[in-house]
């Protein structure tokens, strides 16, 4: 390959001397071989056009064009002369142009494969940004800055909260425009020293360099930048005319220098942004070795969730419902968690893990089946034939594809009376396609069944669709009811939720009622019905039995 790069060198000198001509030499061939061995050659070709270059201007364009070629580093030229050479006299120098225009077309090709290889392989195809891949090889470029500089950096991990859910109930196609929405705010911000990528799934990262040489001051700047992030992203989102509105929780991990590596850093901030979920939406935290101790309990704590079910350790206890003069109408199901180890676990602790993992589809299941069971049992008896009971069922639950045909399954198979079951939803099952929504639940309808709208007035729900959904009554949340004895807002909220359901036809029913004030309130706005501890703690199957058979004014 050397020898051939240099016969056509020798053969160009001899054209000078008018020794030999080129014509007689495939030109085209010869070239090519000169290109496959360019990168070892570039200083031959140098040496050997130097001598010639000033005798022939034609030739010293050539030599230019080879030498162009030869760099790749270079940006390739326009190779104007070139062109206009290849069109003229057909001699062999013309012969060797027009094949440095060929080879100026491959390389120009190579270069743009090069390009977009490397852009698949380091930037995210849906939202442009630096990818996971890109990301991990800046972060160790950081740290050795980091530690030339003697300056703190911050890995900020962001992960948008209960995404899962827009995916199941809205496509992913609405989920994708979000995403490019969220890549768009955060690449509008702009802040100088940081690089955003894009992990995958719903997780965004930002790399912040040079924060401070103190790590107070760091953290302090640190957290300031994520909360401008969250405000970024925090206003309401359009797709296909439908407004979307999200959250994002966010874990920080500051480093200096070398002490961490990256896979480290990583570990850090997805346990800091794990914690930041549990806390609520838009939570933010920082690692610290307390926040990765925490972690591990929580990975543990699900390993045992997802055997609960297998291991019987779950059970339900009951919340009577009453009407206006303290009778037991109804209760609510309650699930409980009996680990043999741990103890009774906190449905607070539980239930926002299970949602998380999607657990919370087959505990949800688990529940309906059980609720039904004892359905059976009070219809069987004419002390508590006459009450409903209230079952709570997730969005995620209610989004799946089966999730009517489980019902029906469930009730034919435990004979249970479908008009006393009530399936309590949140606000947030009802964001998706709400013709959807609707249609589900007037199959469960004509079963008999009934739904409550739970946690009223703490989510999204728009008042069109509370007037379309087939609702047959609204819950007011405990948060409105815990201060009403001395909160005049908090009244003003009830009394008004009161008055709307009551002109939609719906009953109403509030639940945290924790004393004779807040009952005497509610009474005196016409509320329908009553739950909370001043009539009955959640307790068994068999006490709930008992205290339906209370008198009334026991109760009070």
């Amino acid at each position: 390959m050397v020898a051939l790069p240099a016969l056509l060198l020798m053969t160009i000198a001899m054209e000078m001397r008018g020794k030999q001509s080129l014509e007689k030499l495939d030109t085209i061939a010869q070239v090519a071989t000169v290109w496959l061995g360019i990168g070892v050659m570039g200083g031959l070709i140098g040496a050997a056009f130097f001598f010639v270059w000033r005798s022939n201007k034609r030739l010293m364009i050539i030599g230019d064009a080879i030498l162009s070629l030869s760099n790749s580093q270079q940006k390739l030229p326009d190779f104007q002369a070139i062109e206009q050479m290849s069109r003229q006299r057909r001699d062999s120098l013309t012969r060797i142009a027009r094949a440095l225009m060929t080879l100026r077309d491959v390389e120009k090709q190579r270069r743009e494969a090069e390009c977009k290889v490397h852009r698949l392989a380091n930037f995210d195809t849906l939202t442009q940004l630096p990818n996971w891949q890109y990301m991990r090889e800046y972060l160790q470029h950081s740290l050795d800055v980091s530690q030339q500089t003697g300056t703190y950096g911050a890995l900020v991990y962001l992960d948008v909260d209960d995404f899962n859910r827009i995916n199941d109930s809205c496509g992913h196609r609405v989920g994708d425009n979000l995403l490019q929405q969220i890549a768009e705010r955060l690449t509008g911000l702009r802040v100088e020293g940081a690089t955003l990528g894009r992990l995958g799934g719903d997780e965004f990262m930002v790399i912040i360099d040079g924060l401070a040489s103190e790590q107070l001051k760091a953290a302090e700047k640190a957290e300031a930048f994520a909360e401008q992030l969250q405000r970024a992203l925090s206003p309401c989102y359009w797709v296909e005319d439908k407004k979307h509105f999200l959250s994002v929780s966010t874990g920080i991990a500051l480093f200096n220098g070398l002490q961490e590596s990256t896979d480290i850093l990583f570990q850090y901030s997805n346990a800091a942004v794990h914690l930041a979920k549990q806390t609520s939406p838009n939570g933010l935290r920082f690692y610290e070795p307390a926040v990765q101790a925490e972690l591990e309990a929580r990975t543990e704590l699900e390993q045992d969730l997802r055997l609960a079910i297998d291991r019987q350790e779950f059970i339900l206890v009951y919340q009577s419902q009453v009407d206006s003069l303290g009778r037991a109408i109804g209760a609510e199901a309650l699930i409980r968690w009996e680990h043999p180890h741990r103890g009774f676990v906190s449905p607070g602790s539980f239930i926002p893990l299970a949602e998380e993992t999607g657990l919370i589809v087959p505990i949800g299941n688990w529940v309906l089946e059980a609720a039904c069971e004892q359905l059976v049992i009070w219809a069987n008896d004419e002390n508590t034939q006459h009450l409903t009971l209230a079952v709570n069922v997730s969005a995620k639950q209610f989004q799946q594809p089966d999730f009517v045909d489980n019902v029906c399954d469930v009730l034919t198979k435990s004979s249970a009376p479908a008009h006393r079951l009530k399936l309590e939803l949140t606000e947030s099952t009802m964001i998706g396609k709400i013709d959807d929504i609707i249609a589900r639940m007037l199959q469960l309808k004509a079963l008999g069944i009934s739904f409550s709208l739970d946690d009223f007035g703490t989510g999204y729900s728009s008042l069109q669709y509370l007037k379309r959904l087939p609702l047959d009554q609204i819950k007011i949340d405990q948060s409105f009811v815990r201060n009403l004895h001395k909160d005049m807002d908090d009244k003003a909220i009830v009394k008004t939720i009161i008055a709307m359901g009551r002109s939609l036809g719906l009953q109403v029913i509030a639940e945290g009622v924790e004393n004779q004030e807040h009952w005497h309130y509610l009474k005196e706005q016409q509320c329908h019905a009553f739950q909370g501890y001043y009539f009955c703690k959640p307790v068994s199957a068999t006490e709930m039995v008992q205290r339906s058979l209370a008198p009334p004014l026991s109760i009070a």
